[in-house]
């Protein structure tokens, strides 16, 4: 079976089949510029992403809690908890 170019893994039915997803490379570490606070809210769930990355497990929720301080500082509360909404309904079922 080939690649698939869009997402990285070996065509496959997956689901339908009852196939189980390939492992895949770990994320790599987010970059010293990614952890930087954006200045436009565009790039604030590619911000949580790379903040809640690198943080270790023991602490996430004081990361997290961090986060929302600093963003709703720079975006108001409204768009922050918007932004860790979408964020962290992904970033934790994957830790």
């Amino acid at each position: 079976m080939r690649s698939s170019v869009r997402v990285g893994l070996p065509a496959g039915r997956y689901a339908s089949d009852g196939e189980l997803v390939p492992d895949h490379a770990p994320r790599p570490a987010p970059t010293a510029a990614a952890l930087k606070l954006p200045a436009d809210v565009v790039d604030l769930d590619g911000w949580l992403v790379a903040v809640l990355r690198q943080a270790p497990a023991e602490g996430i929720f004081a990361a997290i809690a961090r986060a929302e301080r600093l963003a709703a500082e720079r975006f108001g509360a409204k768009e922050a908890v918007t932004a860790l909404r979408r964020v962290l309904s992904v970033e934790l079922a994957n830790r």
